[in-house]
């Protein structure tokens, strides 16, 4: 018994934690599944017709109290809070995006809008096809 343990051993990070990044093999920690539970309801609400922004915020919000560290999570959190008009808000989850990844290019986006936001410039809302 004490053999078949020790074939069974392995050393380094969890295989479980392990993906691709371009070529690179990185391990990053599993998602909190209660975030992942609660991101995935706020994608449910934005699909619906109409998407239900309040009930996506809600979601999002708890996202993130259980995954602080995902950039993911706050930049929809903040595309959301702008299409409800929360820019204050918007503008603390675009922030905290950056601060985590500032290669971001959804949260760098969502930081473009905001400023655009606040110059006045016209924003796009929909494109013709």
């Amino acid at each position: 018994m004490p053999a078949m343990l020790a074939a069974c051993g392995h050393s380094g990070p969890n295989p479980r934690t392990l993906h691709y990044i371009g070529k690179d093999l990185v391990a990053t920690p599993p998602a909190d599944y209660r975030a992942y539970g609660a991101y995935a309801q706020a994608e449910l609400a934005l699909g619906s017709d109409p998407p239900d922004l309040l009930r996506a915020l809600e979601q999002l919000r708890l996202a993130t109290d259980y995954d602080s560290r995902d950039a993911h999570l706050w930049t929809v959190r903040g595309q959301v809070e702008l299409q409800l008009g929360e820019l204050t808000a918007a503008r603390r989850s675009s922030a905290r995006a950056l601060s985590l990844r500032p290669e971001y290019v959804p949260a760098q986006a969502l930081a473009t809008s905001l400023q655009q936001q606040a110059s006045g410039a016209p924003q796009v809302v929909q494109r013709r096809p």
